[in-house]
């Protein structure tokens, strides 16, 4: 689901308005209208955020977790909103600084073997959540998919990584990503290139696993 198609809002959720008309909203609202509000943006962006804290950290449990403080901030700050830029690139911003932030922690623990089940359970396991059944060689199919994804992702260095999963794999524009980022166009450009470069070296051998 591409950002801006989410922050126009969900038409499934019955509210037509958008997540900045809402989170505006919330600066004199009362607690049970604040609350209404948010829930409506959460249910709007959450599978796509923990699809993205996903790819970047390497661990469906911790995108989970990391997904979940990002709207603890959210709401935390939902009084102080102003719409000075769409409501999805803020949620970005303070989910990629929560993602990095986990990536340094990580490097200070021993790394996992690339051989191990991929942490969490990854698409299986969302599947569960969502209430969706597949057969068992969809599932491990799935599974594979992902696992190989991500493993090759993780060859990405951070910043190149950031781009990548924003511009190609949540479906951001260039300028939504340099406003997540805090980054140039040009920076972007640049970093898109030569991530897509190292993704693609890193996939090339797991290709026939896939």
């Amino acid at each position: 689901m591409r950002v801006e198609e989410a922050s126009r809002g969900d038409a499934s959720d019955g509210d037509a308005r958008s997540d900045e008309v809402l989170l505006e909203a919330c600066r004199d609202a009362d607690d049970g209208a604040l609350r209404r509000n948010l829930g409506l943006v959460v249910r709007r962006h959450q599978r796509a955020l923990v699809s993205y804290l996903d790819r970047m950290v390497g661990d469906a449990t911790a995108a989970e977790d990391l997904a979940q403080e990002t709207f603890v901030r959210v709401f935390r700050k939902a009084r102080d909103y102003r719409s000075v830029a769409r409501f999805s690139t803020w949620l970005y911003t303070i989910a990629t600084h929560l993602a990095l932030n986990e990536i340094r922690n990580r490097r200070r623990r021993a790394p996992l073997s690339l051989d191990a089940p991929a942490p969490g359970g990854g698409e299986e396991r969302r599947a569960r959540l969502e209430g969706r059944e597949e057969a068992p060689e969809v599932a491990a199919s799935r599974g594979e998919t992902a696992r190989v994804v991500r493993e090759a992702l993780a060859e990405v260095p951070e910043p190149f990584r950031a781009v990548l999963v924003l511009c190609d794999m949540q479906g951001l524009s260039y300028q939504e990503a340099a406003e997540v980022l805090g980054c140039r166009l040009g920076t972007i450009r640049s970093r898109l290139s030569r991530a897509r470069e190292r993704f693609g070296r890193a996939m090339e051998p797991r290709l026939p696993s896939v």
